[in-house]
């Protein structure tokens, strides 16, 4: 206790307690996937979507395996863009800048969800709108202060594990026993191609544990010890949260009335109106709301530091009034909005963004083996005590599991598409390279030990 109080004297920055974080986690986590991709998945893969929803989970948590000893041995200021500056070299930062971000892309599906969701509520509302104003909203909330956002995140996090709880357990009282039929016409429905097609769309809200939890250590009491659990316990928690409501999902209604649809049928067709309007309000429109705020905050941590770096103009990373860098959460919020405007489709985008990261991924993977030579004495101080041949067994597990999700996503999409996502990356690196070679960006290590 006194070692923790010390730590938070020396770095009264760093309030997250292992609740906290771990809440943020799994408010971060827990949004379009489970609420709006479940829906098209099954429409892919039939009954099993909820075997494809574990699948995913358990894959996206081994293609980042290796930051579970990452992170009891070191943590880092500006989140991914700092891991990938320390590890692949500091010319390779603008690639990860700028993957940054396109994952704001990411951050639209939820604000078209969440318009969906309201509009099933209330069909006068208009859908777009809705998307719009949530990012708005959020922007206004991010311009506060990132402490303020994390306690809203708390309790809003919990409220929403409890209504996906009564939810689930009132659709358990009338379970279709097709369900856990393995052997059923409609239980692999789209044969192996249908589970691939269903695991590269659910495992883009599995895989982010870069951006979800290790982004935040910065803020973190005790980080050597809080991080790893941090990481770990998401990954559990997920399980069940993701398994359960899958279950409770495809199991309530006929299969028919499900693919294809988000959670807002399902409920509709189980729970009483009144009910029905709680459950939106406390389940699916929380989940996108609490996904929104976790994801532009650590989208923000990374562009801070990227842009006092000299990636992007200086001037975006200063604070103002309320110690919030308002320029970048402003440029992100508006970025969120172009697919929104334009009606993107939302399961595509998904498995875009999946791709794109497997191909950041695989490299920043490879990077992280000379860990235990560069670091040799913080490596042995490591609170996990981990060997160097563990650690580096984590990562051929992390490249199996990426490398597999890189094929899930080439079966998913169309070779144009394909192609496209490769010519994206390929653009983000080159502009890291003559950025860099112009020598505008002064990188200064940003990661710390204690």
């Amino acid at each position: 206790m006194n070692q923790q109080a010390d730590s938070t004297a020396l770095h009264p920055e760093r309030t997250f307690t292992r609740t906290k974080l771990l809440m943020m986690a799994i408010g971060t986590f827990v949004g379009s996937g489970l609420v709006s991709l479940t829906g098209p998945a099954a429409a892919a893969t039939g009954y099993s979507v909820w075997l494809a929803y574990v699948l995913a989970v358990v894959v996206g948590f081994l293609s980042m395996l290796p930051l579970v000893y990452i992170s009891s041995i070191m943590n880092f200021n500006g989140g991914v863009y700092t891991v990938a500056t320390t590890f692949m070299g500091h010319r390779f930062g603008g690639a990860f800048v700028l993957l940054q971000v396109l994952n704001a892309l990411i951050l639209s599906i939820l604000g078209t969800a969440f318009g969906g969701y309201v509009n099933s509520v209330f069909p006068s509302i208009d859908a777009r709108l809705c998307g719009v104003v949530i990012i708005i909203l959020f922007w206004a909330v991010h311009c506060i202060g990132i402490n303020f956002m994390a306690g809203v995140q708390k309790y809003t996090t919990f409220i929403l594990i409890a209504a996906l709880a009564v939810f689930s357990v009132v659709s358990f009282t009338h379970l279709n026993p097709d369900t856990f039929n393995f052997g059923g016409t409609e239980f692999f429905a789209g044969g192996s191609k249908g589970i691939f097609a269903a695991v590269a769309m659910l495992v883009f809200s599995c895989q982010n544990y870069d951006n979800n939890v290790l982004a935040f250590g910065r803020y973190t009491i005790e980080p050597k010890k809080n991080m790893p659990w941090g990481i770990l316990a998401t990954f559990v928690s997920l399980i069940f949260i993701y398994g359960i409501v899958t279950i409770a999902q495809v199991g309530a209604i006929d299969l028919a009335a499900l693919s294809g649809k988000p959670l807002t049928d399902i409920s509709r067709a189980i729970l009483p109106t009144s009910a029905f309007v709680a459950f939106i309000i406390l389940g699916p429109i929380l989940c996108l709301v609490s996904t929104v705020s976790g994801a532009l905050a650590s989208f923000t941590i990374g562009l801070e530091k990227a842009s006092e770096d000299g990636w992007l103009p200086k001037n975006l990373s200063v604070r103002g009034s309320r110690d919030t860098c308002w320029k970048i959460i402003t440029i992100l919020c508006g970025i969120c909005l172009i697919p929104i405007i334009m009606g993107v489709n939302i399961g595509i985008l998904s498995s875009i963004t999946t791709l794109i990261n497997c191909v950041f991924q695989i490299p920043l993977l490879l990077s992280y083996w000379k860990l235990p030579d560069s670091f040799p004495e913080q490596f042995v101080d490591s609170s996990l005590k981990v060997k160097k041949s563990s650690y580096r067994a984590s990562i051929i597990v992390a490249l199996a599991a990426r490398l597999f999700l890189t094929y899930c996503c080439f079966r998913t999409l169309t070779l144009q598409v394909a192609i496209g996502a490769v010519i994206v990356v390929t653009a983000c690196f080159a502009f890291s390279y003559f950025r860099y070679k112009s020598g505008k960006p002064q990188v200064a290590d940003s990661y710390f030990f204690d």
